[in-house]
């Protein structure tokens, strides 16, 4: 129970810390849009990896639960041991929310091989397409508080950007991805923790 409760005081720190800046940044979007940042951190990044508190927030807001291919377009593992997703309606606008908890994967053992044991959670939004991929990056570098460690790496027709960090006990990566029009596509945080959840 100690992960749980220094995950949970983590998460209301880091939500404290950002959420004035991000209000503020809300404020500046025009009214008939969205900040899917500020989204992003107060669906995932605040939250992980708690999945309860993800499923409390999904069912307090009335997101739709999806299924089938959809929710398999989530992950590349087989069987994990925690896999959800919605459509998340906020004004006008859906971006998609899909959570996969699971053992770490064989390059997070190999990478971390002191983490084998522990827990691997991952919360992923998928943006619509609206978005400038300048403003989102700015916004993102607010959020993690600091440069990322690689920006703009080709995968596939996309651009990822990686923000890394963590301590002895959680490793946290972040990303962003872009398209080759500038539009911000994807924003995905993922804890590697020491002890299984």
């Amino acid at each position: 129970m100690n992960i749980i409760r220094n995950i949970t005081t983590t998460a209301f720190a880091v939500t404290m810390l950002t959420t004035s800046t991000l209000a503020q940044q809300q404020s500046e979007v025009p009214e008939k849009t969205t900040d899917p940042v500020f989204l992003f951190n107060r669906a995932c990044y605040a939250q992980v990896p708690v999945v309860k508190n993800i499923e409390d927030m999904s069912t307090r807001f009335a997101w739709e639960r999806m299924g089938g291919e959809d929710l398999k377009q989530f992950t590349a593992l087989e069987n994990p041991d925690y896999l959800e997703g919605w459509d998340v309606r906020l004004s006008k606008r859906i971006y998609r929310l899909g959570v996969v908890q699971s053992a770490p994967s064989e390059q997070f053992n190999k990478n971390f091989p002191e983490f084998k044991d522990g827990t691997a959670t991952a919360c992923t939004i998928v943006l619509d397409g609206e978005d400038d991929a300048d403003i989102i990056l700015g916004r993102m570098n607010t959020l993690v508080g600091k440069e990322p460690v690689s920006s703009d790496v080709p995968d596939g027709d996309l651009l990822t950007t990686t923000w890394a960090g963590g301590n002895e006990d959680f490793k946290v990566f972040v990303f962003f991805k872009s398209d080759q029009q500038n539009r911000a596509n994807l924003l995905n945080v993922t804890i590697l923790s020491k002890e299984k959840i």
